[in-house]
């Protein structure tokens, strides 16, 4: 039955297409540097899955290299940015295939009045990647099931890469050795979790199949991986999972833990003094007999329901979706979904 699926299929091919990606790019400090002599803001625009890893980039250039970044969905682009955006930001426009209509309406917008577009794209020659003054051609190939899964690992290889280019004037040259390091051994790490979490997420979804609802509460680049989880739950499976900020969830939410949904808590490598909460709401929920799961790496949390590798909390988001992507594979086939097409969805929304 999984082969006949292309949402399997490209979940393991996720891994290549980071690694083609990170091979195929252009000299990044050389356009970091034009990117930092030109532009004091950096602004991603983008839907869905491509959203998620704008929050990636501005997260990791706002961390690693001081760069001012904020990121928006295509779709509100017109209600909030546009009313400030000049010259002095740079609009990163990611799209999949380049032909988005909400992101396309955002980038002419932006071009309008005078604002340069940087287009993260698989479609270097689509609508998307004419408009722009720079493209990053992410190669992932073609993607055949709607749900992203090796394209949104692909757009994370980019951005990573990018940011690691703008923090190079910033950070220390055995500092940055490091990271470079680690980010050219993602591949394989990815590789490793992909392997050594499927056969919890069978498990897993055989035990969620009656459920219909579900947090993801993380921090961080964790908090990211929560909001792609959710979006991956959602339109694969038909739950409906609600992402938090861990904190955030006490202000409110938490209120609605019952035996009735499931909770996944995904622990950033670094979760400093949040760590104390993503262990009281772990043991409130399963005290509530609520379908808890917790995820940390090596280094974290004792009793994790999976550990996965330690990396750099900015490159963290990539392991933790992986687990997810699996599940939310395995729990469709449960309920006897199509995991390649979900109700009302289309690949590309024009």
């Amino acid at each position: 039955m999984k082969a006949e699926h292309f949402m399997i299929r490209e979940i393991r091919e996720g891994p290549p297409s980071f690694r083609e990606t990170l091979e195929s790019l252009p000299n990044m400090e050389s356009l970091a540097g034009e990117i930092l002599s030109r532009y004091r803001c950096l602004l991603t625009c983008s839907s869905g899955s491509s959203h998620h890893a704008g929050l990636c980039l501005s997260y990791a250039a706002s961390r690693l290299a001081g760069v001012e970044a904020y990121s928006v969905l295509s779709s509100e682009y017109s209600e909030h940015i546009h009313s400030f955006i000049g010259k002095e930001h740079l609009l990163v426009a990611i799209s999949q295939s380049g032909e988005s209509a909400d992101t396309l309406r955002a980038a002419r917008l932006a071009s309008a009045k005078g604002v340069d577009i940087l287009a993260i794209t698989a479609a270097p020659a689509s609508t998307l990647g004419s408009m722009a003054r720079y493209v990053l051609n992410v190669r992932c190939g073609v993607e055949r099931a709607v749900p992203a899964t090796k394209s949104f690992m692909a757009q994370l290889a980019a951005v990573y890469s990018l940011a690691l280019g703008l923090a190079s004037p910033r950070l220390g040259a055995g500092e940055l050795g490091g990271l470079r390091g680690e980010l050219a051994g993602l591949p394989d790490l990815l590789s490793r979790v992909v392997d050594g979490s499927e056969e919890l997420a069978v498990r897993c979804a055989k035990e969620m199949a009656e459920l219909r609802e579900a947090f993801l509460l993380g921090q961080g680049p964790s908090y990211i991986a929560a909001l792609e989880a959710s979006l991956k739950l959602k339109e694969t499976c038909g739950v409906h999972a609600e992402a938090y900020s861990v904190r955030e969830f006490r202000h409110g939410p938490i209120s609605l833990l019952d035996r009735g949904v499931a909770c996944f808590l995904i622990v950033p490598p670094e979760p400093g003094d949040s760590l104390d909460v993503f262990e009281r709401v772990a043991a409130e929920a399963r005290s509530l007999g609520v379908y808890t799961m917790t995820l940390s790496h090596e280094g974290g949390v004792a009793g994790s329901d999976l550990t996965l590798p330690r990396t750099s909390h900015v490159f963290a988001t990539a392991v933790e979706v992986a687990p997810f992507q699996l599940l939310a594979y395995y729990l469709a086939l449960e309920k006897s979904l199509d995991p390649d097409r979900p109700r009302l969805l289309k690949k590309v929304v024009q």
